[in-house]
């Protein structure tokens, strides 16, 4: 009886140290969350999208000092466009609103794009999770999404503004019309890319 449970502890303790070794870095295999991306991105190719990076971030400041002039600033339908719509496997979870937006009218290929906006979640349990971005041909679309907070935490408020950012090296010089979605009122502008 002592071999076998001695056995069993040198079998646990080799295990673990090969598992420690071998054990790939990073986040693990998630087989539907991974398969649901690479299909979405299927469709999205084959349906003319491209999708660029971008980073969010709290600014300190609610308004933006640009370096140059800045767009002009519209409302836009609400909700995703739908020939958008109908490409992403599951809807994003969207923001309630979109609020005041500065963002520069023009901008050299090469340098990263930031504008800053307001929005509103749809309550306290809510907060903005990220923003994708995706292009076809001279439409940048811009999603932010929210995650929900886990277990009884609340959010101060349904407020925020955001700073976001993404590299313009992907875009040919031209004019583009880019739209901020939210389920309630969006923004939209025009952008030059020199």
């Amino acid at each position: 009886m002592k071999w076998i449970a001695v056995s069993i502890v040198a079998f646990v303790v080799c295990y673990t140290l090969i598992n420690f070794y071998y054990r790939k870095s990073g986040k693990a295999f998630e087989p539907h969350e991974d398969l649901a991306n690479r299909a979405t991105t299927a469709r999205l190719l084959k349906a003319g999208w491209n999708r660029i990076p971008v980073t969010t971030n709290r600014p300190a400041d609610h308004i933006a000092r640009l370096k140059t002039a800045p767009a002009a600033i519209s409302r836009a339908q609400p909700g995703l466009p739908a020939e958008l719509a109908t490409v992403l496997g599951e809807p994003p979870r969207l923001l309630a609103t979109i609020g005041q937006v500065v963002a520069p009218a023009e901008i050299s290929r090469g340098t990263d794009y930031a504008a800053v906006f307001q929005c509103r979640a749809p309550d306290l349990k809510a907060q903005l999770g990220g923003v994708s971005l995706y292009r076809k041909r001279g439409v940048l679309i811009l999603i932010p999404s929210i995650e929900l907070m886990p277990g009884k935490l609340l959010g101060r408020s349904q407020e925020g503004t955001y700073c976001l950012n993404f590299p313009t090296r992907s875009l040919p010089p031209g004019r583009y019309t880019a739209h901020l979605v939210a389920l309630g009122p969006a923004a939209r502008w025009e952008i030059r890319v020199k």
